[in-house]
C-alpha cells in the first residue's frame, strides 16, 4: 500500500510530515489510513527524501557511505532498482564502470539525477516505510514507470505531490490518495 498526499505548493505536505516524524506519530497515521499493520516500531525503520534536496559536496561512494550502503549493492540490485540506477548512472555492468560511478562527485549530477539517487539511497536502507517528495519531479514523463516501478519495491511509501500521482502506478499497485487540507484536518 501507498499513500500519496497530494497538495499545492505551500500547502503544508513536509511540514505535515516533519510534525508527524516529531511527535513520532507516523505509523500511527500510515497505519490509520491504510488499515495494514506493522511487526515492529516503524519510526525507527523510515527511510526519508524530502526537499530541499541536501547540497552533498562529495563522491557516490562517500554518500552512500553515509547510510551504511556499499557500493558493491548497485551491482546486485533486482530489476526494478537496477533500471532506476541506471537512468542515474547508465549501465552499471562491472567493478570498473562501478568505480568510475562510485568516484561521480554528487554535486555534478543534474537535478533530475540527485533526486533518483536519493530515491535509490532511500530505498537501499533497511527500512518499513519510505517517505518521497515529489518523486516525479525534474525527470521526463518516460522516466516515470521507471521511478514508480522502484517505488513499489517497498511496498509501504509515503509520496509527497503537487496532485494526485495515481497515473504514474499500475493498477496492480494500492494507491490511496488524500488532499493535505483534508488529511491535516482529519489527524492534526
Amino acid at each position: 500500500m501507498i499513500l500519496n498526499l497530494y497538495g499545492p505548493s505551500g500547502t503544508g505536505k513536509t511540514t505535515f510530515i516533519k510534525a508527524l516524524l516529531k511527535s513520532n506519530n507516523t505509523s500511527k497515521f500510515y497505519l490509520n489510513k491504510t488499515k495494514e499493520n506493522f511487526e515492529e516500531d516503524l519510526n525507527k525503520k523510515i527511510s526519508i527524501s524530502l526537499l530541499p534536496i541536501p547540497i552533498f559536496r562529495g563522491t557516490v561512494k562517500d554518500f552512500l557511505n553515509i547510510f551504511s550502503i556499499s557500493i558493491d549493492t548497485l551491482l546486485n540490485l533486482n530489476f526494478e532498482l537496477r533500471k532506476l540506477s541506471n537512468t542515474v548512472f547508465h549501465e552499471i555492468e562491472n567493478e570498473i564502470i562501478l568505480n568510475k560511478v562510485a568516484m561521480r562527485n554528487v554535486e555534478t549530477f543534474s537535478a533530475g539525477e540527485m533526486r533518483r539517487l536519493f530515491i535509490l539511497k532511500s530505498l537501499l536502507v533497511d527500512s518499513n516505510i519510505i517517505i518521497i517528495d515529489e518523486p516525479f519531479a525534474n525527470s521526463d514523463r518516460e522516466l516515470w514507470n521507471v521511478i514508480a516501478n522502484a517505488i513499489t519495491t517497498k511496498s509501504k511509501a509515503i509520496l509527497l505531490s503537487h496532485k494526485p500521482i495515481k497515473d504514474n502506478f499500475s493498477n496492480k499497485i494500492d494507491l490511496l490518495s488524500f488532499d493535505i487540507k483534508e488529511t491535516n484536518k482529519f489527524f492534526l
